[in-house]
């Protein structure tokens, strides 16, 4: 009886994965291009420098760094909304704790990535490693940011090895390259009772 109710129904999950259609495609070609716009525009600054961004020696910080603090909060929030869903261990939450620790993850390393866009050259970024300063403020942002993002990143990931092992098993006749991902990423889990009730009904 135990066994059975820990049982969950993927057709759902699954059904979005075998099949998409033209919403889908649509909507991937307005990223992709989004994408382009975005790769056109560091082009540019790489080529003319920060200035464009109307970041000059009076005005230090700019855009980049606001998105940074922005992004960094938005995961701290995600994280403290999984964090009370899952004390309070209530069922409709399940959908929600899983977007808000994508959501913790996804805005750090959007936070990140503007700490990057805001070097005016990046290609010297190696040099924050080779000459590294333990008083400097970067370095412990590196440290603090790295540590955050691995740390919400296995807290994601755990919860999501019944899915993948799931998607090992149902489909069987997709590629090669997805079956040994699936595969790998499941981590051999079998579904057996102890380990069934360590992940499963945590989430």
């Amino acid at each position: 009886m135990a066994k059975r109710a820990l049982q969950r129904d993927y057709s759902a999950f699954i059904a979005p994965i075998v099949a998409s259609g033209r919403l889908y495609y649509g909507f991937m070609a307005v990223l992709l291009g989004v994408v382009g716009i975005g790769l056109y525009a560091y082009s540019t600054q790489l080529a003319e420098g920060l200035v464009v961004t109307g970041m000059r020696s009076r005005v230090s910080w700019g855009l980049y760094i606001t998105n940074f603090v922005f992004f960094i909060g938005i995961s701290h929030a995600g994280t403290l909304i999984s964090a009370i869903l899952r004390v309070t261990n209530t069922g409709w939450r399940r959908p929600i704790t899983r977007i808000a620790e994508a959501i913790t993850v996804l805005a750090l390393i959007f936070g990140a990535s503007s700490v990057i866009l805001d070097l005016g050259r990046p290609d010297r970024m190696h040099h924050l490693f080779i000459y590294a300063d333990i008083q400097s403020p970067l370095i412990w942002d590196f440290i603090s940011i790295t540590t955050y993002l691995t740390g919400s990143a296995i807290y994601l990931f755990l919860p999501l090895i019944p899915d993948i092992a799931e998607l090992r098993d149902s489909l069987t006749e997709t590629s090669r390259i997805k079956r040994r991902l699936y595969n790998t990423l499941s981590m051999g889990w079998r579904g057996t009772e102890w380990v069934q009730f360590t992940l499963v009904s945590q989430h």
